[in-house]
């Protein structure tokens, strides 16, 4: 593959005899035209071919988490955050009985160096919103109190029109907990939950599963109940209902010397 930088003909798309040009993250490129390639269409190059064609469509329902959680070493490996999803979680994908199957338990959405929270068990605040306590600095390595926790949640089988994933509104670590609103449209699926940090500069942390649970109707509340054995009853959940403060929203910022690097502790 070659690259063009503004040379005498400047960049094109398509193909010129027997090259053809086309753009990649911005750079305008050229590769020689294929003058032969052999199709056998076997059972095996077909499968792969319709698990191939799956997984990317899977990876643009989903880039919505993807561009926070692989921006990072997505940027460094010169390739785009679905791509480097895909790249990093080959083994994650099958086909079974013309559907794509998700090994959600060892999915990774985001990559990287931050120091990591330690999450809690979940809790149910209302029909639609879990709340998550988490530890700011269990493994207590350098870390910064204003660095952003998400949790992205990815829902098995979401209805038509709705993407697979979402991510939701950043905390601070100093914060201590966070909450996840899902929507009302994901009743009856289940979801896998994920957590991980973003510090100030783009830099993630490796991702961590948080489990999954299952949404439900329930007819006397007429909307969505959380349906998990690890969940209090609802009588209960006041009494153990952690602080969200703050969660959802980032609050200001006290001044830190980042320079020096504070580490905010277990």
């Amino acid at each position: 593959m070659g690259k063009q930088t503004e040379g005498i003909n400047g960049g094109f798309r398509g193909t010129v005899g027997t090259v053809v040009g086309y753009m990649w993250r911005g750079q305008w490129c050229m590769r020689a035209r294929p003058r032969f390639y052999h199709d056998a269409k076997s059972e095996a190059q077909l499968e792969q071919r319709e698990l191939f064609k799956a997984t990317v469509a899977y990876a643009g329902r989903v880039r919505e988490v993807l561009r926070t959680g692989f921006h990072a070493p997505a940027l460094a490996a010169h390739k785009t955050e679905c791509n480097y999803f895909l790249k990093v979680n080959k083994g994650c994908f099958a086909m079974a009985d013309g559907e794509l199957a998700v090994d959600y338990e060892h999915l990774r959405v985001s990559e990287g160096p931050v120091a990591p929270v330690g999450f809690g068990e979940a809790v149910l605040q209302s029909d639609t919103v879990i709340s998550i306590p988490f530890e700011k600095n269990p493994e207590h390595r350098r870390a910064y109190s204003d660095d952003k926790v998400y949790v992205a949640a990815f829902c098995d089988n979401p209805p038509q029109y709705y993407d697979d994933a979402l991510l939701s509104l950043p905390v601070y670590r100093r914060t201590g907990s966070i909450t996840v609103s899902l929507p009302d449209a994901w009743a009856g699926c289940e979801v896998h939950l994920y957590g991980f940090v973003q510090d100030n500069v783009g830099r993630t942390s490796d991702s961590v599963y948080l489990g999954a649970v299952t949404l439900e109707y329930n007819p006397e509340h007429e909307g969505i109940v959380l349906n998990t054995p690890n969940l209090p009853e609802a009588s209960a959940v006041e009494a153990q209902r952690p602080s969200v403060e703050g969660a959802g929203e980032l609050a200001e910022v006290a001044p830190l010397s980042v320079a020096a690097g504070v580490d905010v502790g277990g």
